[in-house]
């Protein structure tokens, strides 16, 4: 289960109220076990130099903009969260995460209170899927890679042995190598680079099952037809990573 919360003192107050009610119900809570990462202290830059950056998103802000009063940062309409008129509060708003914001400062764990202490990490597996601080897909598509990996190496005897037809070691790859690797990228927020990853990843293992080798020079297209396997637009396309 995953706790969000805007400020240290909600995250707290809501950790306490998960626990108390998980508690009464006789089910005892492992404190030890439980992260904490704060979203967005070490984000990358991701966008082209701006002039005017959003504090929320880096992208460019225009006259629909404020600028908060604590941080100095110009927010689009759409990331401040005000509703109605922005001249109305232009003086004195101050942007949400920047009331009393978590934050880390240097620190490595979070006193809750009740004698216990929750650790900061950067990133943490949730559901099977990767989550980190700069909210990006990065970790979870190099984690996802890894584990492609480790799925095709223990079937490399049945995915090179040319007693299997090359549509069968295609089937197969499909079925067990390529889902493991997409595990949960409907919800990545992928950036081009994690598909060239991707797609590097799975040609390396596609010439392993051909017996092809990168200087042979053969068309990536021709390999995927060999084996039977789906057309990479059109797969990435289907399962929400855009190219």
């Amino acid at each position: 289960m995953a706790v969000i919360a805007e400020t240290e003192e909600e995250l707290i107050k809501r950790l306490d109220e998960w626990k108390d009610n998980v508690e009464s119900k006789g089910t005892k809570v492992s404190m030890n076990k439980t992260k904490v990462t704060i979203s967005g202290e070490r984000q990358k830059v991701r966008q082209k130099a701006v002039r005017w950056p959003c504090g929320v998103c880096s992208k460019g802000v225009g006259s629909n903009s404020v600028q908060c009063t604590s941080y100095q940062k110009w927010v689009h309409k759409k990331c401040n969260g005000i509703k109605g008129s922005m001249s109305k509060v232009s003086k004195s708003f101050i942007f949400r995460g920047c009331l009393n914001p978590v934050t880390s400062a240097g620190r490595t764990t979070v006193d809750i209170g009740a004698s216990a202490e929750l650790e900061l990490v950067d990133k943490f597996c949730y559901l099977g899927d990767m989550l980190s601080v700069d909210g990006d897909a990065d970790a979870a598509v190099e984690a996802r890679i890894r584990i492609g990996w480790n799925k095709f190496t223990q079937l490399v005897p049945l995915l090179t042995n040319k007693n299997v037809s090359l549509i069968m070691r295609g089937r197969l790859y499909s079925s067990c190598v390529r889902s493991s690797m997409l595990h949960g990228s409907e919800t990545w927020p992928v950036r081009k680079e994690n598909v060239v990853a991707l797609q590097r990843a799975e040609m390396r293992m596609i010439r392993w099952m051909c017996g092809i080798k990168l200087k042979h020079r053969f068309p990536s297209k021709e390999l995927r037809e060999r084996l039977g396997i789906d057309d990479r637009h059109w797969y990435y396309s289907r399962t929400g990573i855009g190219m």
